[in-house]
This record gives structure tokens, C-alpha cells and sequence, in this order.
């Protein structure tokens, strides 16, 4: 209850799309309108970010990736423009090796951030290329050098809950790997 409390009394700093996408999330997470539920609405902004083929910086696209995750949960569809396009421009990011700048962590935002849109041409194949970039990162510990590249892995592991990859490296699985550094 003080942390709904806080995220509605303290707006970000609007300095990005960013600050909005990071605040609309912590609001849904929440169950608060993101809309609405504030003095400040967080979506309209993130909407008007979109520049015809991206949302936000042009030469990032942690903002694309973090524009979908408030905006599937605010009402916005697969097929919506902004929607699609996002998607478009996130996909036309990743590299050859399946990642998203080299980085299980935004590989794992990526893979979570299309899931729900896999139907989207190109998503179901990037979302596959991701998983496979990813498991080819899994260290014989089962993790992804850190807790937090583990914990995104663990996110897009469970955003595919279909995929055919074993996460087990022995007995060590990325949630052993996240035990033990508990």
C-alpha cells in the first residue's frame, strides 16, 4: 500500500520515454491505471515517443523494448500501429547471434517483450534466435554470469514456456545457479 502510495505521489523525472515506461510498469505491477490512477498519465507520452517507426532514441532500443511492456498492458494490441512498429524496430535490432547488443539481459527484456506479440511477422523467429543466444551463454554453473542476467534469462525461459531447450546443465539449472547466491 506505501509503495502504490509513493509510485502515485512521485512522479519520475521526465527527462525520457524511459522514466514514463519504468513508471507505467511499477503502476501495473501495482494494479494502478497507469492512465489514470496518478495526477500524471504515463502512456500518452510513451504513445507519442513513436517517430513513425520507433519509440523514443533511435539509436537505443532498450526503450522500444521497455515501450511494449506498458503498452500490452494499457489496452494496445498486436494490432495496433505502434505496436507493430515497435516490434518491427525491435526485431531489426538483433544482431546475428541472436542477441540484442550482446547482452543476455536485454535479450531477455526482448524475448519477454514479444512474446505476447509472437504472432507479429519476424517475432516468433527472433524470440527463437533470443533463446538460443541465450542458452548458448548458460555457464556450467546453470547461470548467466550474474543474478540479474540469470533472472532476465529466467524471465524470457518462462515468457516461452513451449521451447524445447534443456536449461539443465547436470543438475544445475539457472534457478540453482540464482539459489545459490541467495
Amino acid at each position: 500500500k506505501k509503495l502504490a502510495q509513493y509510485f502515485i505521489a512521485s512522479p519520475p523525472g521526465q527527462g525520457s520515454i524511459l522514466d514514463n515506461e519504468r513508471h507505467a510498469m511499477a503502476l501495473e505491477a501495482l494494479g494502478i491505471d497507469p492512465y489514470s490512477g496518478p495526477s500524471v498519465d504515463y502512456i500518452t507520452p510513451i504513445v507519442k515517443g513513436l517517430d513513425g517507426t520507433q519509440v523514443g532514441d533511435s539509436s537505443l532500443v532498450n526503450d522500444d523494448i521497455f515501450a511494449l511492456f506498458p503498452l500490452l498492458h494499457a489496452g494496445y494490441g498486436a494490432s495496433d500501429d505502434i505496436i507493430q512498429k515497435t516490434a518491427a524496430f525491435i526485431i531489426s535490432k538483433q544482431l546475428a547471434n541472436g542477441s540484442w547488443e550482446g547482452s543476455v539481459d536485454l535479450t531477455g527484456a526482448a524475448i519477454q517483450a514479444l512474446s505476447p506479440v509472437r504472432s507479429l511477422p519476424g517475432a516468433s523467429e527472433g524470440i527463437s534466435r533470443g533463446l538460443n543466444y541465450i542458452h548458448s551463454q548458460q555457464k556450467t554453473d546453470g547461470g548467466f554470469d550474474t543474478s540479474f542476467g540469470t533472472s532476465w534469462a529466467l524471465q524470457a525461459i518462462a515468457a516461452v514456456p513451449d521451447s524445447s531447450l534443456s536449461w539443465a546443465q547436470d543438475y544445475r539449472t539457472p534457478q540453482y545457479y540464482l539459489a545459490t547466491k541467495q
